[in-house]
């Protein structure tokens, strides 16, 4: 099942998107899971990183389609967006906040469907095993774990650092750790779960991580060296 979200004021035009996604189900046997929103705002309040598409209309009332996606890729870098206007330089904009596709009003099935078939073979071959979604107290992202740098903790509150910047959730680098079991995440120390992906150096008692020197606690070194030398194929 693919969970499909329109986001578009026009009762008419999302009256026809979701009967084209109708048809689109009947001729190739795919199963859709369609909600419908009339305005950003209703949407952004609910969204839980749980959509595999989202077609956005970008001329709605309350806030327009493109601050919708801002916002919508900042909790989810993965879900796949699609524009939806009459008005192609708008669309074309769209590709800022990493757009898949647009589709251009008045919409016709052929064109759709062939720019839907392409948007399900995406969903079809996405590593969602490798997803994490993160939940905030106000809202939830959704990341690729391979993206990560590594993660910190500082209380009872962790900072992801990704190579695109960084973002705060609550809970453990324990439970963390449980869930990326078998993807090279390890800890240096009791502050830090590092992604052995991006180690680029280990200096005494210092791991280079995606350009951070972060420190390695001597009851985790032996450990932490080891697999490091394991994941590298070599020494260190």
């Amino acid at each position: 099942m693919i969970n499909v979200i329109i986001l578009e004021d026009e009762k008419q035009a999302s009256d026809k998107l979701r009967s084209y996604l109708a048809r689109f189900s009947s001729e190739r046997g795919i199963v859709f899971n369609v909600t419908v929103y009339d305005n950003a705002v209703s949407m952004l309040e609910v969204y839980k990183a749980d959509a595999d598409i989202i077609f956005v209309d970008i001329q709605m009332p309350l806030m327009n389609g493109m601050d919708a996606a801002h916002l919508i890729r900042e909790r989810d870098e993965k879900v796949i967006l699609v524009f939806v206007t009459n008005l192609a330089q708008y669309a074309i904009k769209g590709y800022e906040v990493g757009a898949h596709d647009f589709v251009l009003k008045p919409v016709r099935y052929e064109a759709f469907a062939m720019k839907l078939e392409r948007l399900c073979h995406i969903v079809g071959h996405s590593d969602n095993d490798r997803t994490l979604v993160f939940a905030g107290k106000d809202k939830m992202r959704r990341v690729n774990a391979e993206e990560i740098l590594y993660m910190e903790v500082v209380n009872h509150d962790i900072t992801v650092h990704m190579a695109s910047g960084e973002f705060r959730v609550r809970g453990t680098l324990s439970s963390m750790r449980e869930k990326l079991e078998g993807r090279h995440f390890v800890m240096c120390n009791s502050c830090y779960l590092v992604n052995l992906a991006y180690v680029s150096g280990v200096d005494g008692d210092i791991v280079v991580v995606g350009g951070h020197r972060l420190r390695i606690s001597q009851p985790k070194r032996k450990a932490f060296l080891q697999e490091v030398a394991k994941y590298l194929g070599g020494s260190v």
